[in-house]
């Protein structure tokens, strides 16, 4: 019951905070799609967008990464009966992704917000220098964690799950190896610069990712998890 428990909470916090999360990050961008193309936009914004920013990557920090984590712990107790070997090393890869991506959200929360409360009130010589800052910022946590680092260990954890819950949940399986082969396909166009591909298969990833979550809440909350069998709701 309390694995059954810290998998409910864990799905209801991701899928709450989540998407508050990716709304707050429009909306600190001012819904100008193009803006996350040149990140540096946002520094004119104003100090609302800035509050926005720090709470999007707040929100974002507990839902896409704290209760990952506390999911994929539920999730490995629950599967490593099936395959030890696979369930450890999707275990590692799910916790390497909440480190790598959670630190990205605790910094961009505090130093965006920041540099752009720096650059209203800068002068013109020093805007530049506030501006290059920025792009950097935006570049190793959005790009190089987010998108490229994130996306290979978040797959290789999906594709994990999915070996491990084929005997007892086949559509919950296939859906999750598309999740993780999708996601690790997106590091290409990431690594390529081919932005427009990068966001289509984003775009599919967190549409599949949503109905991931809501796929296993129902599991959780029918069966205790997707696991079929004495070791369901340890």
């Amino acid at each position: 019951m309390a694995l059954r428990s810290a998998g409910i909470g864990a799905l209801i916090v991701s899928l709450v905070a989540g998407m508050t999360s990716n709304l707050l990050f429009l909306a600190a961008f001012q819904f100008r799609t193009d803006w996350f193309l040149e990140p540096t936009r946002i520094l004119a914004a104003g100090p609302t967008s800035a509050k926005l920013l720090r709470w999007a990557s707040v929100l974002d920090l507990v839902g896409y990464y704290l209760a990952t984590a506390v999911l994929a712990y539920v999730l490995w107790r629950q599967l490593r009966p099936r395959n030890p070997l696979v369930a450890d090393l999707s275990v590692i890869a799910a916790f390497g992704y909440a480190l790598a991506g959670g630190a990205g959200a605790a910094v961009l929360a505090l130093v965006g917000p920041m540099l752009m409360l720096d650059h209203a009130g800068a002068a013109a010589s020093d805007r530049a220098v506030i501006e290059s800052q920025f792009a950097i910022l935006f570049e190793v946590v959005w790009r190089s964690i987010w998108q490229l680092l994130d996306a290979i260990l978040v797959g290789a954890w999906w594709l994990g799950i999915g070996l491990l819950v084929r005997a007892d949940q086949p559509g919950l399986s296939r859906l999750s190896l598309v999740l993780g082969t999708t996601a690790a396909i997106g590091a290409v166009p990431t690594i390529a610069g081919l932005d427009l591909v990068r966001d289509v298969v984003l775009g599919i990833v967190f549409t599949l990712w949503t109905g991931w979550w809501i796929w296993l809440l129902v599991l959780f909350r029918r069966h205790g998890g997707p696991v079929v069998g004495p070791t369901a709701g340890v």
